[in-house]
């Protein structure tokens, strides 16, 4: 599989975010695991698509969901695994892209912290959505979130400077709303000097792009609206299947 985004710097991910967010990070990953416990009150099943290094797939095994991470990166898919390990979690790990996942069915995916953003193409975007589609159960519900156009002129947020910390993203517009990001990033960890490069394309899909392809794939918006992230630059939906 060619090098996925993330891949360069996957041992060093939650460092960097915490680094670059702070107590911030702490706040809104309680917020995310508050918000999917009130949407799925009963301990179900739970897709995790994008799950990174587990920042959600984790907590949510410890409150008793039965979660299957889905990570694309095969570096930050080892990281995950590692850090359920180290609480002593048996996690259902698929390591492949959302169109390709093809193991059970849940009661609510996530595609949570900007992940269909890494989708550039409508016509992978469209496979993706019905790959989740055949993965829910009757009813099911899909919990997604889309980062606004704030996120986009104001990239240089997640910049960073500071003594053995130095972290620097760029976008560069490219046609059909894809960028190119661009990041760079050296310091110190907790045990170690670092250093890494990472570019990937993201795409800004509207609002209206994507809901359109949930509802010809039998999604219909819940109405609810989830002004507790209005802060974090991205919009977050809750669809249900029908």
């Amino acid at each position: 599989m060619e090098q996925q985004p993330h891949d360069s710097w996957a041992q060093y991910y939650d460092f960097v975010y915490q680094k670059t967010y702070g107590e911030f990070y702490d706040r809104f990953n309680e917020l995310t695991l508050q918000t999917i416990q009130k949407i799925l009150p009963y301990k179900g099943s739970i897709l995790d698509f994008g799950a990174g290094t587990g920042r959600l797939s984790i907590p949510l095994t410890q409150l008793g969901y039965h979660v299957t991470a889905v990570e694309k990166s095969t570096n930050m898919a080892a990281i995950l695994s590692q850090n359920a390990a180290l609480v002593n979690i048996n996690l259902d790990v698929f390591v492949g892209d959302i169109s390709e996942y093809n193991n059970g069915k849940s009661d609510l995916a996530l595609a949570l912290f900007t992940v269909l953003s890494y989708t550039c193409s409508p016509k992978e975007l469209q496979r993706i959505i019905e790959n989740i589609k055949n993965h829910l159960n009757p009813n099911g519900l899909f919990f997604f979130d889309l980062p606004n156009t704030v996120f986009f002129r104001n990239i240089s947020l997640l910049n960073k400077r500071e003594p053995n910390f130095n972290r620097n993203v760029t976008l560069t517009p490219l046609p059909d709303n894809v960028y190119e990001y661009h990041e760079i990033c050296s310091g110190m960890d907790h045990i170690r000097e670092f250093s890494y490069v990472d570019t990937f394309n993201i795409r800004h899909w509207k609002m209206e792009e994507v809901t359109e392809i949930l509802s010809n794939h039998g999604f219909i918006d819940t109405g609810l609206r989830f002004d507790q992230f209005a802060s974090t630059g991205s919009d977050y939906r809750l669809y249900k299947l029908q």
